[in-house]
């Protein structure tokens, strides 16, 4: 799951943290309104605090403000998630590059791991189980490239985010095929095969609303 970071502070955060999580995980689905007077209750605090939250929330794009009728989820469009996918793929690619150039023993084990599992869920056809470890590799791949800028990017606009919220697929035997082919070809340390594989990976993404 996402490592949200703020430099915000309580009670401010609090609000923040529980508005994008309800998102995350699809409490609150794209163009719902948020119900400010709701969450000031449910956390005990003004509503100027929650507006603040909101603001913030806008600005990193995950919700949108309509004039006179509040704040809402966005709905992103077709043509826009297609637009962030591109990106996604772009920035992916060059983490995996980084990675691999400075690969370390922990990391090596983290992937090992990563395949291991990935392995045992494809062949119990574990989709939840599965579903859930491609968030998680994807976000290790970003926060182990160790380039700040790539990592504040990916946060600041919410690129993962965004691509689980709204949804693309890939058929799950592909997908594992690549997710082996990436991790092995890290390990062994030939970066541009690996970026190349993450590439194609987002290629062969079939996009779904």
């Amino acid at each position: 799951m996402p490592n949200i970071k703020t430099t915000k502070k309580e009670p401010e955060n609090q609000a923040y943290k529980k508005i994008k999580l309800m998102i995350i995980e699809n409490k609150l689905k794209p163009g719902e309104k948020i119900i400010q007077q709701k969450i000031a209750g449910e956390l005990e605090i003004g509503i100027g605090m929650v507006i603040q939250a909101l603001s913030i929330l806008q600005n990193e794009r995950l919700i949108e403000y309509l004039p006179r009728r509040g704040f809402f989820v966005r709905n992103i469009s077709k043509k826009e998630f297609s637009d962030l996918l591109e990106v996604r793929s772009v920035l992916e690619s060059l983490a995996v590059e980084n990675l691999s150039k400075n690969l370390n023993e922990a990391i090596k084990n983290q992937l090992q791991d990563f395949l291991n599992k990935f392995e045992e869920a494809y062949k119990n056809n574990d989709m939840k189980e599965y579903t859930s470890l491609d968030k998680k590799f994807h976000y290790f791949l970003i926060e182990a490239s160790g380039n700040e800028y790539l990592i504040d990017i990916m946060n600041s606009f919410n690129i993962l985010l965004l691509g689980y919220i709204k949804g693309f697929k890939t058929e799950v035997k592909i997908s594992y095929e690549n997710h082996r082919q990436i991790i092995n070809l890290i390990i062994n340390g030939e970066e541009e095969k690996a970026s190349a594989i993450m590439n194609e990976h987002f290629g062969k993404a079939e996009i779904f609303f």
